[in-house]
This record gives structure tokens, C-alpha cells and sequence, in this order.
């Protein structure tokens, strides 16, 4: 089995309106990130352990508020993997 780790979905529009922050590229300024990067975690890519850092800093959250772990759970044969979204 293996897992992956992502942003949750929605979050940097929900702290970017809640900061009420102009665009992403003061976001990303905030965080001390390149705004190509907080598109690319957006998307789905998994974020580096810094990127994870800078955010639950800039922003006040633990890691579980702002990420979550996707599981990849095999069933057997040729089935696609089944998915479980757990809670960090």
C-alpha cells in the first residue's frame, strides 16, 4: 500500500479570503513560496516537507487543518486501487 500526501482541497482560496489577500502572489509572499509552487500544490503535487512548514506557519494551523493523507488500498486482481481519504 502506498500513500500520498496532499493539500486539503480548497484551503489556500479559504486562507486567501479569509486573510483577504489580493491574489496568490501575495499569498505566496507570505509564505516565503513561488506562486508557481502554491499552483502546482493546488493541482494535487505533494507538498515538500518546507512547503507544509511555511504554510502552518504563515497561517496559524497544525498539520492535520491544512493536509491529508490519501491511501492507496489495493483489492486484489485488476481492480484500480480504492481510496481512503484519512484525517492527519
Amino acid at each position: 500500500m502506498t500513500s500520498k500526501l496532499r493539500i486539503k482541497p480548497g484551503l489556500l482560496k479559504r486562507l486567501r479570503e479569509l486573510r483577504d489577500l489580493p491574489s496568490e502572489e501575495h499569498q505566496a509572499r507570505l509564505m516565503g513560496v513561488d506562486r508557481t509552487t502554491l499552483r502546482r500544490i493546488n493541482a494535487g503535487a505533494a507538498p515538500s516537507s518546507a512547503f507544509m512548514a511555511s504554510l502552518c506557519s504563515a497561517f496559524d494551523l497544525g498539520l492535520g487543518e491544512a493536509f491529508e493523507i490519501i491511501a492507496d488500498e489495493p483489492l486484489g486482481g485488476s481492480a484500480p486501487p480504492h481510496r481512503a481519504v484519512v484525517a492527519v
